[in-house]
């Protein structure tokens, strides 16, 4: 903990402390002059009724404010509770009932408040100043000056101001913060780059495309502090027992009066009924996991889809992006007439060297993973849609689909189209390589499935999601090799993004809770309509955060795992918690009805069972 983080804890602590103690002071007065009789009795007396006062008077205001909505809630079981204490001459009583209650509270409100601190302090992970380029000279200004379009120059060591693209320099960036990821990522001229990440090593020039509350940073601190203010369904549960529940404890606080003829035996029926602990335990657990969750770069809308998380039973998994990479990669080598896999792939390289499409690029790749030497060719040329040609050392080589080289004069053979096709039926895309007019191999280039994707699929059927069904615009011999190789139980293919919404409202219509992940852009239709719309990938994509429920700030599509089990851990927990409360509850009315406790020790058996609740969450 640094020196700032450590002053703001004090500074915190000071301010919850404040309340609890005027009333302490205020309390301790009262109780010394009764004690040794200084003064008249009236100024005792008003100094605890002073006490009960300031310390309750949010209770007694938001108590009255709920009985004009005709809301019963604890605050009205607390008004109550001290204007009955009061009424019958308990005025010291009352001050310690104040205090215990304003002590408990600013525990309660430390302990949450770390949870949702822990949130808050990444926006301070965004440095206040940012040094720019302006009429050619290097200036220092406040990131709040900064415009869209500077150019913002980040040394080594520090953090980056602005969400952008790197336009000179190469470095690492640890962006931890956004994505979660544990490794820095390699950032170069076209990179994108966030605010609040750490540039490690390198020199950066960025252009600035979004700043302050408009940065992916900001955003989600936004979005997860809405979330920890929305509620659960199982909170309506609360609600309904609050407001049957106080009818039922003023009968009983009735009939511990008539069986007593004490009126304070009475008021502690009331005080220990307060359902405070029934109250938060659903609140405190949401806002725990919810943060917990962001810690982890997963961000969830609000406590309803983390009810619904566990209990998806049919999940819809859009394929591009998601279970594969969303980008062409060399994922077999076929030999033909004695040449060996690092010859062909280099003949194709050399060929494919000053290519833009992608799956030459995809090829040079492969070639450079395998440290071959490329040469330039000496000659190139490209036919739209069908291949390249290249000429180097003399030789004459071509790359690409069978009728391109069947038109150069390449004579093929039923090796050559069997190999086709065999890669053809696995999903592949085959690109011939001919050298001299002869065929020497065939390249397999396919959309590379993320290698966690097994062992994910098994994670989420142990979840308990009965079905996963993978969705894609993609030919149906694509789909289908993809599927067995995952292991889904089954595939939708040829897929627009209507027929993908389409298919999420018939499994809904048939009774299943249906979550659908994808990339946010082409899915969000399907995500919106899901009953949890899952987003991966979507650091910097504001349709994704916008559309989806749950967001995945990362490629790791292993955190919907995490995920769900959170959700199952908040909803055991919300239910432990409301064991606990009613626990509480039940003991502290029969020991209230039957006499056996006075109004401070109803307040701290109830304040108890709040903390109790605030801990276990």
């Amino acid at each position: 903990m640094n020196e700032n983080q450590r002053s703001t804890r004090y500074r915190d602590i000071a301010v919850l402390s404040l309340v609890p103690g005027i009333v302490a002071v205020l309390t301790a007065l009262s109780w010394a002059l009764a004690r040794w009789e200084i003064g008249p009795v009236f100024v005792n007396a008003g100094l605890a009724i002073v006490a009960t006062v300031f310390g309750g008077f949010q209770r007694f205001i938001a108590g009255f404010k709920d009985i004009a909505r005709r809301k019963i809630t604890v605050n009205v079981f607390v008004a109550v509770a001290l204007i009955a204490t009061l009424a019958v001459g308990e005025f010291r009583p009352a001050a310690i009932i104040v205090f215990i209650m304003a002590v408990s509270g600013a525990l309660e409100s430390y302990t949450l408040d770390k949870t949702r601190k822990s949130i808050r302090d990444l926006l301070d992970f965004s440095p206040k100043m940012a040094t720019v380029r302006r009429h050619g000279q290097e200036v220092a200004v406040p990131v709040a000056e900064l415009l869209v379009g500077d150019v913002v120059l980040v040394k080594p060591g520090s953090r980056i101001p602005v969400d952008g693209v790197v336009t000179a320099g190469a470095s690492s960036v640890n962006q931890a913060p956004i994505t979660g990821e544990s490794m820095p990522v390699e950032k170069m001229v076209g990179s994108t780059v966030f605010s609040g990440t750490l540039n490690e090593f390198g020199r950066l020039e960025i252009r600035t495309e979004k700043i302050g509350e408009n940065t992916t940073l900001a955003r989600i601190v936004h979005l997860v502090q809405e979330a920890q203010s929305t509620r659960a369904p199982i909170q309506n549960l609360a609600d309904r027992f609050t407001t049957w529940f106080l009818p039922t404890v003023v009968v009983l606080a009735i009939t511990a009066f008539v069986l007593s003829g004490d009126v304070r035996t009475a008021v502690s029926v009331l005080l220990v009924a307060c359902p405070c602990a029934f109250a938060i335990a659903t609140p405190t657990a949401v806002t725990a996991g919810v943060s917990n969750m962001a810690r982890r770069a997963v961000l969830i809308k609000g406590g309803s889809f983390l009810e619904l998380g566990h209990k998806i039973t049919h999940l819809l998994v859009d394929k591009t992006g998601t279970f594969t990479f969303g980008r062409p990669a060399l994922v077999d080598i076929v030999s033909l007439n004695g040449f060996s896999s690092d010859e062909i792939l280099r003949l194709a390289a050399i060929a494919e060297k000053h290519s833009e499409h992608p799956l030459g690029r995809s090829i040079l790749a492969a070639g450079r993973a395998r440290n071959l030497d490329v040469p330039d060719p000496e000659h190139f040329g490209s036919t739209t849609g069908m291949g390249v040609e290249a000429r180097w050392c003399g030789s004459a080589i071509l790359v690409g689909k069978p009728a391109f080289l069947r038109e150069a004069g390449v004579a093929l053979g039923a090796a050559v189209d069997d190999a086709v096709q065999q890669q053809s039926a696995l999903g592949r895309t085959a690109v011939l390589v001919a050298h001299n007019a002869r065929p020497v191999g065939v390249l397999a280039i396919a959309d590379e499935i993320r290698p966690e994707i097994p062992a994910t699929i098994r994670a989420l059927k142990r979840m308990g999601v009965k079905r996963i069904t993978m969705l894609t615009g993609d030919h149906p011999q694509v789909a289908a090799a993809v599927a067995a190789a995952i292991g889904v139980d089954d595939f939708q293919a040829g897929m627009l993004p209507e027929d993908k919404q389409s298919f999420v409202k018939k499994l809904q219509e048939a009774g299943d809770i249906v979550g659908m992940i994808g990339d946010g852009i082409n899915d969000a239709p399907a995500l919106a309509q899901a009953d949890v719309g899952i987003a991966m990938g979507a650091a910097g994509t504001d349709v994704a955060i916008e559309t989806s429920d749950v967001t995945l700030m990362t490629d790791d599509i292993s955190r919907v795992v995490d995920f769900m089990w959170m959700s199952a851990t908040v909803l055991r927990r919300i239910k432990l918690n409301i064991f606990f409360s009613m626990i509480y509850n039940v003991i502290g009315l029969t020991l209230g009805v039957v006499g056996l406790m006075t109004p401070i020790i109803a307040v701290l058996f109830q304040e108890a069972g709040c903390i109790t609740v605030v801990f276990s969450s």
